[in-house]
């Protein structure tokens, strides 16, 4: 079932008569071109105060929530308490006005999904906070449901200290004894502002490097992570760019200089680099033969290759 919201909104705008009014109400919720104008420039624009464009917007909202008004928006009602149910009552504003306008670029329809929610009496909109974006609800209890589980998986996460798949956040709402579908704790996870997805599809807490990277040695710790191998500087910057770790391209030289720069990289060859907590010690194999052999004395060919790999 579809719904043309836009007609809706425009149907039942017809039954406001004050042509002033009725333009404020478009611009206030971008029914025009899909950008909401904000209390202040549609005062500048008219005149009047701020509040008194507040005033008329609820004026007019309130006129649209007798019953002889709000009837013709109960079809689009029924469909978005249906989506508000399947996501857990708790959905991020971009992703519901995306989601039931079919529009993901800015467009009017998101504009009269907005107006119509603005209208329903079980909505309520959450504005942007330390640990959700704006997001809706549809029930008082929905956002602390939300937010106990949301906890729970900072908890975990930052207690296992590594990045995890979306199958091991699972399994951690499930200890929680969260009685939520994946679909539900997906919803959970866009809105929340603490865990975060890299673009190699591992969650972490929103603040790791391994997850929000700022620089180029923090773009190349997440693809040494990802690769679990010695690499090339030069190697290193094509999986960054591959990647897309940034808007701007990686350069090798700049990758080189933050790999020589920052200890939790070592040089183990001919530009070619590990992470320290991986145990490999530094320098190229002959290094480390003559570090053994310093460490060790005399060994044999084998114990000494024994040895070699124990670091490599």
């Amino acid at each position: 079932m579809s719904i043309k919201y836009e007609k809706l909104v425009f149907d039942a705008l017809k039954g406001v008569s004050n042509d002033r009014t009725r333009e404020i109400v478009r611009l206030r919720f971008g029914l025009d071109d899909g950008q909401r104008q904000t209390l202040e420039s549609i005062g500048k624009n008219y005149g009047i105060t701020r509040e008194r464009v507040r005033q008329i917007e609820e004026a007019t909202l309130s006129d649209l929530r007798r019953p002889a008004s709000i009837n013709i928006f109960k079809p689009a009602f029924r469909l978005i308490d249906a989506f508000f149910n399947r996501e857990g009552r708790v959905v991020r504003e971009e992703r519901l006005l995306s989601a039931l306008s079919g529009c993901d670029t800015i467009h009017p329809s998101k504009g009269a999904v907005f107006f119509i929610l603005s209208l329903g009496d079980p909505y309520q909109r959450l504005v942007e906070s330390d640990k959700f974006y704006s997001l809706w609800v549809n029930s008082k209890d929905a956002l602390s449901q939300a937010q106990l589980v949301v906890d729970y998986l900072v908890e975990r996460i930052e207690g296992n200290k590594e990045t995890v798949l979306l199958n091991n956040i699972i399994d951690f709402s499930k200890e929680a004894n969260a009685q939520i579908d994946k679909k539900v704790l997906c919803s959970y996870l866009d809105a929340t502002k603490q865990i975060s997805q890299n673009n190699f599809g591992r969650f972490g807490l929103s603040k790791w490097p391994e997850i929000n990277p700022r620089g180029a040695k923090d773009k190349a710790y997440i693809v040494f992570k990802d690769q679990k191998r010695p690499l090339h500087f030069r190697e290193v910057a094509d999986l960054i760019n591959e990647a897309k770790l940034g808007t701007n391209l990686a350069q090798a030289q700049t990758v080189h200089n933050e790999l020589i720069k920052d200890a939790r990289f070592i040089l183990v060859g001919r530009g070619t680099y590990a992470l320290k907590e991986w145990g490999y010690q530094p320098g190229t194999i002959k290094d480390v033969i003559i570090q053994t052999l310093k460490d060790k004395g005399p060994l044999a060919k084998e114990d000494i290759l024994n040895e070699v790999l124990k670091s490599r």
